[in-house]
């Protein structure tokens, strides 16, 4: 490398810049606001981890209780009496943890990937949705009715096949 190589780092601003261009480090990666929106990601990722390791951990030690020891026989069954109703609990919980740190870590790389920050930088992005929904297309009352109508149209005579059966089978019981 030689020593007329560009810098790392963008010269510092000067004061005539345009205030709309953004600032190198408040776009990047390690900058506070993307470093808090990783941060649960990372924590959800590191939950997955966990319970993956907690799965395999219950996983090893049920199969060892089942191996029989070495002056066992093969065909006796296993020394400790099997709980079923531990069994299950244990499924349960190695199960919710797995679906729970899952989910945060889903929703941890959700909220990063849309660059959302937090419950009220969602909010008023879900409120500028919405008003810009009405402004498109109204209320959208008409549009609702119209494929409603559609819609029963085009299961309206199986509905009433259905409901013709229904009333006979009703009445044929109760003679």
């Amino acid at each position: 490398m030689t020593s007329s190589s560009a810098p790392l780092l963008p010269p510092p601003k000067s004061d005539n810049t345009d205030s709309s261009t953004p600032d190198f480090l408040s776009t990047h990666f390690l900058a506070p606001r993307p470093r808090r929106q990783f941060s649960l990601f990372l924590f959800g990722a590191t939950c997955v981890g966990l319970s993956v390791f907690a799965t395999r951990r219950a996983l090893v030690r049920r199969y060892v209780a089942t191996v029989p020891h070495f002056y066992q026989q093969s065909n006796a069954p296993p020394r400790e009496a099997i709980s079923l109703r531990k069994e299950a609990a244990e499924a349960l919980k190695i199960a919710t943890i797995n679906v729970l740190s899952f989910a945060l870590m889903m929703t941890g790389g959700t909220l990063w990937a849309f660059d959302i920050s937090g419950m009220a930088e969602l909010r008023e992005r879900v409120r500028s949705m919405k008003k810009q929904r009405e402004v498109k297309g109204g209320t959208n009352m008409e549009q609702d009715q119209a494929l409603e109508r559609e819609f029963e149209d085009f299961l309206g005579p199986s509905l009433r096949k259905g409901q013709r059966k229904g009333d006979t089978q009703e009445t044929g019981n109760s003679t």
